[in-house]
């Protein structure tokens, strides 16, 4: 298995901007709802796209991913298609992977289950909103989740770039068909890791202990940074 190159990219940045917990009585779930600011300088994007995918974004069988673990599940990756060589600035490049079909909604499987909801993102002055919410629950219908009980949540802000592949057989359209190869992942932390409450982090990366918040708003104070 080919592991993912990740790192830290300047000029990439994750800053809160609000949050809160509530209960969510009709699923015996609670929900976490957590809204930040991802920044981006699209310039030193494509320039270190570049390096590793030249014309990166001039190609339409390019693709880019974005890693949100923590705020939303993005299924699988986007083309740029006929995108490719107009993506000048931040926002072309976003709405290339902000369409609400691309993130899955569903619950996962087995002991805390966690289900991430379609987020909501905006534009705002070349910076991307995402307002995020995660449900939490016990598999076990006759379990009631309390506070106690939500895990350490790590926020990431990331974007795979990934080089995608020609047909080699026009005649064939379908046998030579490949799925984009992951090149890098870029994201706002270090790319060198560190354990918190036993969990392995890369440092520098924003995260909240769980079972610390109570219902109601959460306060900049307890997003917290690995370090």
């Amino acid at each position: 298995m080919t592991m993912r190159e990740y790192k830290k990219l300047g000029g990439m940045e994750l800053n809160f901007v609000s949050g809160a917990v509530e209960a969510n009585a009709g699923e015996r779930a609670i929900a976490c709802a957590f809204t930040f600011d991802l920044m981006l300088e699209f310039a030193r994007f494509r320039d270190a796209a570049n390096k590793y995918v030249p014309n990166y974004l001039e190609g339409e069988v390019n693709a880019i991913r974005p890693e949100l673990e923590g705020l939303a599940y993005h299924i699988s990756y986007d083309y740029f298609a006929g995108q490719a060589g107009k993506i000048g600035n931040n926002e072309a490049l976003f709405r290339i992977f902000t369409h609400p079909d691309s993130y899955f909604d569903g619950w996962s499987s087995g002991g805390l289950e966690r289900r991430y909801h379609k987020p909501i993102f905006q534009i705002l002055d070349g910076k991307l909103r995402l307002a995020a919410r995660t449900d939490f629950r016990w598999e076990d219908p006759k379990q009631i989740i309390t506070i106690a009980d939500l895990p350490i949540i790590q926020f990431q802000w990331a974007l795979n770039v990934m080089e995608g592949h020609q047909i080699n057989a026009p005649e064939e359209p379908l046998a030579d068909v490949k799925a984009p190869s992951s090149m890098v992942v870029f994201m706002y932390a270090n790319q060198d890791q560190v354990e918190v409450d036993g969990v392995q982090m890369f440092r520098g990366a924003r995260y909240v202990r769980g079972w610390k918040l109570n219902f109601g708003p959460i306060t900049p104070a307890q997003i917290l940074t690995a370090q």
